[in-house]
């Protein structure tokens, strides 16, 4: 029987960011940046995202966490396939996880893949109703999941939103973003086109119990090939089916 525990939000939020060295030096200088409206620059992205009815993305992830003076860092990445309005597919490997998750014809899925062990529940739901079956219900926080939601606006919530002009995230030109959300601070980059898609993210965290910061850096895929059997789950040779117990 797996037991999941309930994991911080800021974990599901992912929205969120790059390592000093992924961007260059910004395109307008401090004194000289032309203001755009930070809130309406979010408001766009995640529209967009929203609006979009097939996608891929991969997302490479850096956590550091310093507790009791060590720090500990881990990486992962993450595989993502999206076909609104109830089908996804998350491969998340790292040094210490290997796991997938599956939602397809009302049906959610997740296994270990080192271990062998799987569960599947039946949902009834698209994406956004799965996502809330499982994290509410279940305690299940599914990586990346603020990007499955055709809403993000149901999650994010910044306070003292500020621009801070355009900065290039490898060869792509996005508008740099910086707000409060609960006790995080969080800094986007937003694609500067017509299609605002969030390229890379950080979370800064400075709370007396976690200290730390979760990198992000995602590479779009919005015209992808993938068929309809990406979503299937399809149960590996000797994989044992175990059941889920509500987190407490």
């Amino acid at each position: 029987m797996i037991y999941i525990k309930k994991v911080a939000t800021v974990v599901s939020l992912v929205v969120l960011l790059v390592s000093g060295s992924v961007y260059a030096q910004s395109t307008t200088t401090d004194v000289d940046v032309i203001q755009k409206d930070a809130r309406l620059l979010l408001d766009d992205s995640y529209q967009y995202l929203g609006n979009l009815k097939k996608y891929a993305f991969k997302a490479n992830v850096t956590n550091v966490l310093t507790i009791d003076g060590r720090t500990i860092i881990t990486k992962r990445e993450s595989q993502v396939k999206v076909k609104r309005t109830d089908k996804f597919r998350i491969d998340n490997k790292g040094e210490f996880i290997d796991r997938s998750f599956y939602l397809s014809n009302g049906v959610f899925t997740m296994i270990d893949n080192q271990e062998k062990y799987y569960a599947s529940i039946k949902t009834g739901g698209d994406i956004d109703k799965t996502l809330d079956i499982i994290n509410e219900k279940l305690g299940i926080v599914v990586p990346l999941s603020t990007l499955l939601h055709s809403d993000m606006n149901k999650f994010i919530h910044p306070k003292k939103v500020q621009y801070f002009g355009t900065r290039m995230v490898g060869n792509v030109e996005c508008n740099y973003i910086a707000f409060k959300q609960r006790d995080n601070v969080v800094h986007v980059w937003i694609e500067n086109s017509e299609t605002p898609l969030i390229r890379a993210a950080k979370i800064i965290r400075t709370t007396s119990k976690e200290k730390g910061t979760t990198d992000m850096v995602i590479k779009w895929d919005t015209t992808s090939g993938f068929t309809e059997s990406v979503f299937v789950f399809k149960v590996p040779k000797g994989a044992s089916n175990v059941s889920i117990r509500p987190a407490k």
